[in-house]
């Protein structure tokens, strides 16, 4: 689907959509308790019934009611070798892989989009010698599929930090469920780390008992049980940075429903904005910023690789050069977002490039527009896009914007009431 989005001023207050991470992970241990947990302030995406898909696979219930969410956990059992479809949800995978291993020695792992290309070799390294079957092949629909056969021992794990810090969360998430004690290290250097604390604040919270002996270096008693909490889902960095950017870049937008103190490592997204000398305030009303005209920066961004396509936009707007570094996680999401955000940002009148993993953006004071624009059937760059739009001399053409389902579904809404035009 087409949609053409116009210059025009955003102005309004818009509370954040619920964090996407911090659901990921409540869901998970409420699907894994035997209690019932209501969570609320739930925004359901397609990122969202990958989970809650994976969750009944194991044997819990999920019912959606608006903006509630109830999981009843583990309400029958789960049949050997479950089939998990994950969607494109990266997150879903990884976590569930190391879960179905420890519950039900293993599954089949559905993968839809890129999701099939994205690495899963830090598993397949980790668990084949200890005797897993591994099998990555093609469903009868033409979906990737990974069947994992074999059981989770308990024991000591290395992980190398330079990964995706998705593989950490899903053994997090599994260890406790053996019958003996197991250890966990991560080598430095440990990348989003914020998201292993988020993960490590959801355990503790249902009730699970880790000991961090080192910095990332844990001690996790086997044969723990997860305890039902519920509880009200924190608004999401991750989301917000499209609307904290829009007010840093002249819109009058103030954000609603982030909490100041989290976990969430996409809050860099406000610091990054200062740096580039936006004013940030935060009160009991929500974030607003403003700034009155904006210099290039360096940004470092390796932690926080969501935010970054959106906070590139912003220093195109800025005077002067910036780099952003850290970008080569960008390339293993739902689409190359290192490589696509540069032709974006070139395609709409910007000047921008690729050093290495590095972007590098020589500000310019107006984008031009006019354009039929890819949105790379990823839903951070058609809000790229969307946003651009705004600020552009002339409307740009997006295609493929059903990618926002993925995230953020009700987007368009936020962005029409927030006086957003398009067709």
């Amino acid at each position: 689907m087409n949609r053409t989005f116009y210059p025009s001023e955003l102005k309004g207050v818009l509370t954040a959509p619920a964090s996407k991470s911090e659901a990921h992970r409540r869901m998970i241990c409420a699907g894994l308790t035997q209690g019932e947990t209501i969570l609320s302030g739930f925004m359901n995406s397609a990122d969202m019934e990958a989970t809650a898909r994976c969750i009944t696979a194991l044997g819990s219930g999920v019912e959606m009611a608006g903006d509630t969410l109830k999981i009843s956990g583990q309400k029958k059992k789960p049949r050997r070798l479950p089939v998990m479809d994950c969607g494109e949800s990266g997150s879903t995978l990884r976590f569930f892989v190391p879960i179905a291993m420890a519950m039900t020695g293993g599954g089949v792992f559905r993968m839809h989009g890129r999701l099939g290309q994205r690495p899963m070799d830090v598993y397949r390294d980790l668990f084949v010698p200890r005797g897993v079957r591994w099998y990555m092949g093609v469903g009868a629909d033409g979906a990737a599929e990974l069947t994992v056969r074999g059981l989770l021992e308990c024991g000591d794990y290395v992980l190398p930090g330079n990964v995706s810090s998705q593989f950490v969360s899903g053994l997090l998430f599994a260890l406790p469920l053996l019958a003996e004690d197991s250890t966990l290290t991560v080598e430095p250097p440990v990348e989003s780390a914020g998201y292993i604390r988020m993960t490590v604040e959801a355990l503790q919270l249902s009730g699970i008992v880790i000991e961090e002996t080192a910095p990332y270096c844990w001690r996790i008693p086997g044969g723990q049980a997860y305890q039902a909490r519920s509880g009200r889902l924190s608004g999401d960095y991750s989301q917000a940075a499209v609307l904290l950017c829009a007010a840093a870049l002249g819109h009058d937008v103030v954000t609603a429903g982030l909490a100041p103190d989290t976990t969430q490592g996409d809050r860099a997204v406000l610091r990054h904005l200062e740096t580039l000398g936006a004013v940030v305030n935060e009160d009991e009303f929500g974030v607003r910023v403003y700034a009155d005209g904006l210099k290039g920066a360096v940004l470092d961004v390796h932690d926080c690789p969501d935010i970054t396509p959106v906070l590139a936009l912003t220093c195109q707007l800025a005077e002067g050069e910036s780099r952003l570094t850290g970008c080569g996680r960008l390339r293993l999401k739902e689409c190359d977002r290192l490589a696509a955000t540069v032709e974006l940002l070139n395609q709409l009148g910007g000047c921008a490039r690729a050093e290495g993993d590095t972007i590098v953006v020589q500000g310019v004071k107006k984008l031009h527009g006019g354009v039929t624009a890819d949105g790379y059937n990823d839903h951070r760059m058609v809000m790229l896009l969307s946003l651009a739009a705004t600020l552009a001399e002339e409307p740009v053409e997006v295609v493929g914007v059903e990618a926002l389902n993925k995230s953020w579904p009700e987007y368009l809404t936020a962005f029409e009431k927030l006086g957003g035009k398009m067709a």
